[in-house]
């Protein structure tokens, strides 16, 4: 764990830095500005930050379904190459769990690109199952769904149910 990284709400001004971010993250989607606008903008609630004085060194966008408020959603997670493997990840994915919880969520769902190997371990080692909906295709530890995203886009949809206990 890192002594001194804080984590909080995201605020909208916070989009720029958050996209700044992204772009040390991959395999992982970098998205549009705007995109990270939304989500500082209209889903701060269900969205975080991981700050280390005044830097931003880690972040996690999500929100509760509107169609089934008992799901939430996961759509990018990130931590600074330089402190992966340091807790961060897992105090976003803590905080964000037990923000959903209160708020009804019973289920976390995400998706990752089967390639994504590190995100994957990650997913697996904090309890999240493979969901095998539909045609899926082997992607190393687990099965992708074949053409999530379109075609030839197979994705690794996880999903977690959030216990009733205090604890994530």
């Amino acid at each position: 764990m890192v002594i001194g990284v804080m984590v909080r709400n995201a605020r909208e001004e916070d989009f720029l830095a958050i996209a700044e971010l992204a772009h040390e993250c991959p395999p992982m989607v970098t998205e549009r500005n705007s995109i990270y606008h939304i989500f500082t903008r209209f889903f701060s609630t269900t969205s975080f930050i991981a700050e280390d004085g005044d830097e931003i060194v880690g972040f996690l966008l999500g929100f509760i379904s509107q169609d089934n408020p008992s799901e939430a959603y996961i759509h990018l997670l990130c931590v600074s190459p330089s402190l992966r493997g340091t807790g961060i990840a897992g105090r976003l994915l803590e905080r964000f769990a037990g923000t959903v919880k209160g708020m009804g969520a019973r289920e976390i769902y995400l998706i990752t690109k089967p390639s994504n190997d590190r995100a994957i371990r990650f997913y697996l080692k904090n309890g999240f199952k493979p969901v095998k909906e539909g045609k899926t295709v082997e992607s190393g530890p687990v099965m992708a769904v074949a053409d999530y995203n379109g075609p030839g886009e197979d994705m690794v949809v996880f999903r977690k149910s959030i216990p009733s206990g205090k604890t994530f």
